[in-house]
């Protein structure tokens, strides 16, 4: 088992042979590497339930263009190591929390305001460590895939930065945990750490120490306000599925909102002052729940998904003529 990301196709050893990837002239590759952060508009704004702001960036189609070039010609060329289990094909949530089933202890960890805090010099230096680019061409990328200097939450390429930006100091901090047989697992910014054996206090704090440590290195900080332990005696859960029994499992609280979710639904498909665009957009979110459901072979995921059958768009679309 691999723990280092590997890229294994040559390296792009020039500007100008990054200009032929993106199959664009050299003076618009360095324009808009020199103006990408006016190339950005603010998408969507939440609150956060901890309090401040997320603010999510879509890039303009000039330079989306290139992210999707990016995406497909060198961040998707990437073999990233099982630990990694965020934003990348045939992993997910659910495929990560079965990583830490029936363990005696559950560390879960959460960096803070992870995409805007991770900084250009460090996409720099992932590009030139772990890619083996020269500086120039490093450079030009960061500057294609920063906003002002930091990862734009929303963009096109930040997951995979994510995912990628840490792997020197992340790949030493898995061996070593390997080796006294603890599991680590990261969903983006969601770090999980569990034994099967019971573990001491000051092992535990041994763990979470040389986490922090990591995170510090890279400039970001632990959100201590996320931070667990959990023993086997409590309800254990990673990213609110539960992790006691030998496959993980929706709590009771959780297939209720779906439940509710469902209900919902049936009663805005058969609402006529209900919009199609409103409506596509409802499915769309319970749909996402119920397949959640689905993929831990709940029995009601399968049940709900018949449901939806009966209540799809195009079924809504034909009604209200």
């Amino acid at each position: 088992m691999t723990l280092t990301p590997e890229y294994k196709l040559k390296s792009i050893g020039s500007i100008d042979a990054l200009a032929f990837l993106l199959d664009l002239p050299l003076n618009r590759v360095q324009y808009l590497a020199n103006n990408a952060s006016d190339l950005y508009r603010v998408a969507r704004i939440e609150q956060k339930k901890s309090g401040g702001q997320r603010v999510t960036y879509d890039a303009y189609k000039v330079l989306k263009a290139i992210h999707r070039k990016l995406q497909h010609q060198i961040f998707k060329k990437v073999i990233y190591p099982q630990y990694m289990q965020g934003s990348i094909s045939g992993r997910s949530y659910i495929t990560n929390v079965r990583y830490h089933t029936k363990c005696k202890i559950v560390i879960c960890e959460d960096i803070s305001n992870f995409f805007p805090t991770i900084q250009a010099v460090q996409v720099e230096k992932m590009f030139m460590r772990l890619f083996r680019f020269p500086l120039e061409v490093a450079k030009t990328l960061t500057n294609l895939v920063t906003l002002n200097g930091s990862v734009p939450q929303g963009g096109i390429c930040s997951s995979y930065i994510a995912n990628l930006v840490m792997w020197e100091k992340e790949s030493i901090l898995v061996s070593r945990l390997l080796t006294v047989k603890l599991t680590y697992t990261r969903y983006v910014d969601d770090i999980t750490v569990s034994s099967k054996s019971y573990m001491t206090k000051q092992e535990i704090s041994e763990v979470i120490a040389s986490i922090y440590g990591m995170l510090r290195y890279y400039g970001v900080e632990p959100n201590k306000s996320k931070h667990e332990v959990l023993g086997n005696g409590s309800h254990q859960a990673v990213h609110r599925v539960g992790v006691n029994g030998n496959r993980p499992s929706f709590g009771k609280e959780e297939k209720k909102k779906i439940r509710s979710a469902v209900h919902n639904l049936s009663t805005l498909f058969s609402d006529d002052k209900c919009t199609y665009e409103a409506y596509l957009r409802e499915f769309s979110s319970v749909s996402s729940q119920v397949g959640k459901l689905q993929q831990l072979n709940e029995y009601q995921g399968k049940r709900y998904r018949g449901d939806l059958n009966t209540m799809k768009p195009s079924i809504k679309r034909f009604n209200l003529g």
